[in-house]
């Protein structure tokens, strides 16, 4: 789920990825590789607010409330007000949410 999570958030900052596995799982239990590469062209805001939701609705679904990745991306994994409202903080340059 976690890596299912991160995969998407690299989606939302405008990058193509691929999650698969690279060691067989009788070797180690983190055995996933999340390759991801720069998106030609810039994407439409439609298409960022599908993947907003599809994040929400996994976070929803395990019951995730909190995401480091996301955190620091400025990226709310709950929703913030209505079902279809999409959040995304604004960050300084040190990380934090402004006040």
């Amino acid at each position: 789920v976690t890596d299912a999570m991160r995969a998407i958030l690299l989606e939302i900052a405008g990058y193509n990825t691929q999650v698969f596995e690279f060691i067989g799982g009788e070797h180690t239990a983190k055995n996933v590789m999340i390759a991801a590469t720069k998106m030609k062209r810039r994407q439409s805001d439609e298409e960022r607010d599908d993947k907003r939701r599809r994040l929400m609705d996994l976070a929803k679904l395990h019951g995730i409330k909190r995401q480091r990745l996301a955190t620091l991306m400025g990226e709310s994994i709950l929703p913030t007000g209505g079902e279809n409202e999409l959040k995304t903080v604004r960050r300084n340059l040190s990380g934090m949410a402004p006040l």
